[in-house]
């Protein structure tokens, strides 16, 4: 009998523990990062560092930081939504949380974190380098962005200056968009910068290189598609990606979790690099309540969104580029 008991007690136990840390986490004071009371010794955090948030501490990014070599989040750490912010590092590890915004809160202020690649061949837990990667954690990526694509109103003529669409509501002054290819060649989509806008006609940067097709034509809708790539929460990699083709990578692993929606991931995807991915679900088992909506992927080098050993996650909505 006490063969079969203590497994048990053991089982119990084990499930305890987190339950006991994650109450503990919930009750923390939020800290500044800014704040040298936040960190050991009340040191700041400085260039090259690399940085842990110890379980249950809850810091609030109120300042962009110099560039670190590495952010291991144990516990949570929040942007603010106060000012403009950037984080760039090598890396994030996240077994607790990173937050930008909440679903039922929105960030509004532009978040960009940029993974940068000086330090090479890194290994973090199996999930190789150059990325923002979830062991147990969660990633609340909550960008102002609903409207990520519409379609034409009417038919663009090669040389147009403007285009009519159906819906660009949220869309702005400086936002990238891209029009779709309505012929037999993709690569007739075009990328242009709004220049103006007024209600749903968009005046762009500079004229269109193609005919881009507008019509429903025997209750056919061959309407084409326009995107919008920008985001206030953007993710990207460094610059250098583009010579080398090893972008950033975000990667769940099992019991990790990911809400991610209006956000703008740029440079990602590493070329020729197995499960290296601008978005990875790998091997996450049921992810019911998940989801990937209102994204804009764009410029990657290998995918847009991997969904690997993972059911019931939502992708909706996305504009892949």
């Amino acid at each position: 009998m006490k063969r079969t008991i203590q497994p048990l007690l053991l089982g119990a136990l084990a499930f305890a523990f987190p339950l006991v840390s994650v109450h503990a986490a919930a009750a923390a004071k939020p800290t500044r990062w800014s704040d040298r009371a936040t960190w050991p010794g009340k040191k700041l955090p400085v260039a090259g560092d690399k940085v842990v948030i110890e379980a249950g501490k809850d810091v609030i990014l109120d300042v962009s930081p110099p560039q670190l070599n590495g952010l291991t989040i144990n516990g949570k750490l929040t942007f603010a939504d106060t000012a403009d912010l950037e984080l760039t590092t090598e890396w994030v590890m996240i077994h607790g949380e990173l937050a930008i915004g909440t679903e039922a809160k929105p960030h509004t202020r532009k978040a960009t974190i940029t993974l940068t690649d000086n330090v090479k061949e890194e290994e973090m837990m199996g999930m190789g380098d150059r990325g923002i990667m979830l062991s147990g954690g969660t990633l609340n990526l909550h960008g102002n962005v609903r409207n990520a694509w519409t379609k034409l109103a009417k038919t663009a003529d090669a040389g147009s200056t403007s285009i009519e669409v159906l819906n660009a509501a949220e869309w702005k002054v400086g936002d990238e968009i891209v029009l779709a290819s309505t012929d037999f060649n993709p690569r007739q989509a075009e990328r242009r910068t709004i220049a103006a806008i007024s209600g749903n006609t968009i005046t762009l940067d500079r004229k269109l290189d193609y005919m881009h097709f507008g019509k429903v034509t025997f209750d056919v809708d061959e309407r084409g598609e326009v995107g919008l790539l920008t985001r206030n929460i953007k993710i990207q990699a460094s610059a250098d990606a583009e010579q080398s083709y090893f972008g950033g990578h975000i990667m769940a692993m099992v019991t990790s979790k990911m809400f991610i929606e209006g956000v703008e991931l740029n440079r990602m995807g590493q070329h020729l690099e197995l499960a290296r991915y601008p978005f990875h679900w790998h091997l996450a088992g049921d992810v019911t309540g998940q989801y990937i909506r209102n994204a804009a992927i764009h410029d990657t080098f290998n995918r847009c969104v991997t969904v690997h050993g993972t059911h019931n996650l939502r992708v909706e909505n996305n504009v892949t580029y």
